[in-house]
């Protein structure tokens, strides 16, 4: 009985086994996959990418800068997995190492807590390893800011996108979303958000994600404030430079009550970006307070996913008996 049981909920075991194994024994960055990966696309960016030519080029070589090595990897890695006994297995072992790292988490407390001890060029310090703009001028609240934008997009788009994807396209879509956002980050470590070298990587991206953030924005505004959240949504989220981002800012600066985004340095360059809401200026708490909010939007959520999976189990089993 207990082992038809098993097998009748396998994926789902797999599926919780990845994200608990993914918050409790995560890979240190040293020996993650991830980081070869990364390391490869900033080197093939920086390798293909010319700065003296002309918008037309930079858009070609920008798509087969990340379209190349991502199709080679994924093709790679499903040869290998096709002949794997537990495929199932495999598939959970992908999104173990897809999954978003909490390592950011316990940096973003760290940051925390070094401005409640006035320690503002250590936190800013620290702050280079969240997020890819110039923090060499940002004031305290400009750090407060950056690491709770770095946060809630990284959760959304490193855990529940990725989630979202396993569940409705399987563990391929999946593992190429995961390796654009990490050609993406490589990128941005060096070029300005407008290069056109990055446009095809961005639009990619844009496509992939964009119904899994209205999907995942649209339930969680009825758990938060509803409201607020669709007006900022009207108001600031349809007109930010990346309306994907645009959602999920618009998002958590209702949830939080504070005012997010604002004009951001890269590669020496001002960019003026969208702010989010005319709330106070969010304080260092503020930054607990977030990942509070993650942490229980992350786990209610999950705990939904699997009742309803374990349900819609039981009734495909009931119906075959039938």
């Amino acid at each position: 009985m207990s082992l038809t049981l098993l097998q009748t909920h396998e994926s789902l075991l797999v599926f919780i086994l990845a994200v608990a194994l993914s918050r409790l024994l995560p890979l240190h960055s040293w020996y993650h996959p991830n980081a070869f990966y990364s390391h490869l696309f900033a080197m093939i960016g920086k390798r293909v990418y010319q700065p003296n030519t002309n918008k037309q080029q930079w858009y070609i070589a920008g798509s087969l800068a990340f379209l190349l090595p991502i199709a080679t990897i994924v093709v790679l890695i499903f040869g290998i997995s096709s002949f794997a006994l537990y495929p199932v297995w495999v598939d959970g072992l992908l999104l173990y190492l897809c999954l978003y790292n909490p390592i950011f988490e316990r940096k973003a407390q760290k940051i925390a807590k070094l401005l409640d001890l006035g320690q503002k060029a250590t936190a800013r310090q620290l702050s280079t390893q969240l997020v890819v703009r110039d923090t060499r001028n940002l004031s305290e609240v400009g750090i407060i800011k950056a690491c709770i934008e770095s946060l809630c997009l990284n959760q959304v788009r490193q855990f529940w996108v990725i989630v979202l994807l396993y569940l409705g396209t399987g563990p391929w879509l999946m593992l190429a979303y995961k390796l654009m956002l990490l050609c993406n980050h490589a990128w941005r470590k060096t070029l300005p958000p407008n290069s056109y070298f990055m446009k095809p990587l961005e639009r990619t991206l844009f496509v992939v994600e964009w119904p899994f953030i209205r999907m995942f924005v649209a339930l969680l505004s009825l758990l938060q404030n509803y409201k607020k959240t669709w007006h900022y949504i009207r108001l600031y989220g349809r007109h930010c430079y990346q309306t994907n981002s645009g959602w999920i800012l618009s998002l958590f600066a209702a949830s939080l009550n504070v005012q997010l985004g604002g004009p951001a340095l890269y590669q020496g360059e001002r960019f003026q970006k969208m702010r989010f809401g005319t709330e106070r200026h969010p304080l260092s708490a503020d930054i607990r307070e977030t990942i509070r909010l993650l942490n229980y939007l992350r786990w209610f959520l999950l705990a939904l996913i699997c009742l309803l999976w374990a349900a819609l189990n039981l009734f495909l089993q009931t119906q075959l008996r039938n």
